[in-house]
This record gives structure tokens, C-alpha cells and sequence, in this order.
């Protein structure tokens, strides 16, 4: 068996963000009018902006396959997986979710949080 070196990262090192995502209550009590017409149409909006952001998707994965609601065991039904070229555009793509575009702001009809890291070096090297 050969030796593995770990791979440390450094300042040229990619990021990789992941999104850990869930739709909230208001989403759910909205109607499916309210859903069609404004919450879906902005969320599409929003993947399109983040693209604009710099943010380049890799993977998505939405678990609703053996679930409905909201989730309580995880916390999150949905991940989408960007890469990214600074810190800062993960920041950014978090802000777009709170501000209002057409009198929707996402944060009410869905909950983010992001994790910032980088490629795992043993499966993708840098």
C-alpha cells in the first residue's frame, strides 16, 4: 500500500459552497396561485442571479422522496451544490435571499444556510 499525503488548502485552492435548503411555513400556507405566480417564478429568478454572482452549479439533491412538509428531523429537504471563486460570492448569494424583488422576499418562503469548504482533496484533488 503506497502513502497518501494530506492535501492542505491554500490561497488557489477552489470553493465549493453548499446550500442546505428547506421551504418554510409561509410557502406552504401560501396559495397555489400565490406559489405559481410569485414564489416559484422568484426562486428561478434567484438560481439565475446567483449564476450571475459567479456561482457555478455542480449537483443538486432534493429529498422529498420520502417526505412532505416541513422538515424537522434535518432541518432541510433540498442541497445545491456551487462552485465558486471567492468567499465573498457565497455572501452574496445569501443577501439576494433577503431583499425584495417584485414585493417577494425569499427568506419568508425559504430558509438557507451555506457551508463554504473546498473539493475533498482524496476524491477530486485540487
Amino acid at each position: 500500500m503506497s502513502g497518501v499525503e494530506m492535501v492542505y488548502p491554500s490561497a488557489e485552492s477552489r470553493l465549493r459552497v453548499v446550500f442546505l435548503g428547506a421551504m418554510t411555513s409561509s410557502f406552504y400556507e401560501a396559495s397555489e396561485e400565490e406559489r405559481r405566480t410569485r414564489v416559484l417564478p422568484r426562486f428561478a429568478q434567484l438560481m439565475e442571479e446567483w449564476r450571475e454572482l459567479g456561482a457555478r452549479l455542480l449537483a443538486t439533491v432534493d429529498d422529498d422522496l420520502l417526505m412532505v412538509g416541513e422538515p424537522h428531523s434535518t432541518g432541510v429537504t433540498f442541497y445545491l451544490v456551487f462552485e465558486i471563486d471567492r468567499f465573498e460570492v457565497a455572501m452574496a448569494m445569501i443577501q439576494r435571499l433577503r431583499e425584495p424583488v417584485d414585493g417577494v422576499r425569499m427568506d419568508r418562503y425559504a430558509r438557507f444556510e451555506a457551508r463554504v469548504g473546498r473539493p475533498f482533496f482524496l476524491l477530486e484533488g485540487e
